[in-house]
């Protein structure tokens, strides 16, 4: 039991300097993917903003095309 013992705990003396580098690279990269994901969500919801907002000045514009259509057609009003 003593030899399984100094067994690990040699083991984990040796590699630990790995096993913290890959804790904080795992970590790092789960940051790193996590800002990832929320400027991704920011992006669509500021492509969808901007749609609607095309879509708002599309029907101005076609609103006051069809009003100036109008006065054209009567000028008498």
């Amino acid at each position: 039991m003593d030899f399984l013992l100094a067994f690990v705990v040699t083991g984990l003396a040796a590699s630990g300097g790995w096993i913290a580098w890959a804790a904080v690279r795992g970590w790092a990269r789960a940051r790193d993917r996590r800002h990832e994901l929320r400027l991704a969500r920011e992006r669509a919801a500021t492509e969808i903003r901007r749609a609607e907002l095309a879509a708002q000045v599309r029907e101005i514009e076609l609103a006051n095309e069809t009003y100036q259509d109008f006065r054209r057609r009567h000028p008498d009003r």
